[in-house]
């Protein structure tokens, strides 16, 4: 793979993408399309590589796992004040909305 996550140079992408115009605008092929997307997807396993393979490109799976990480790590009082402040605007404007 070259440098910029580019897969194939321009000339590539314009005739892959000249050859899928070409089968998604005759019904027959996009029907074929459908139905093979259909069986592929059918399988868990395929969408869950799907979700990963996701989840790294967009580097929030290495994110998560170090707050997780660090989420553990932090003593529950630390934990329980962390989410008092967080939710005590919320919990704020609720009460103030029942005394209205």
């Amino acid at each position: 793979m070259r440098s910029g996550g580019w897969k194939h140079n321009q000339e590539t992408n314009t005739k892959i993408a000249a050859t899928r115009r070409a089968q998604l605008s005759d019904p027959a092929e996009r029907a074929k399309i459908s139905e093979a997307t259909k069986a592929r997807m059918a399988d868990p396993a395929v969408r869950q590589r799907i979700r990963e393979g996701m989840l790294r490109a967009s580097g929030a799976a290495d994110e998560l796992r170090t707050l997780r990480a660090v989420w553990r790590a932090t003593r529950g009082t630390v934990r329980t004040r962390f989410l008092s402040e967080l939710l005590e605007p919320v919990c704020r404007a609720e009460r103030e909305g029942e005394q209205s």
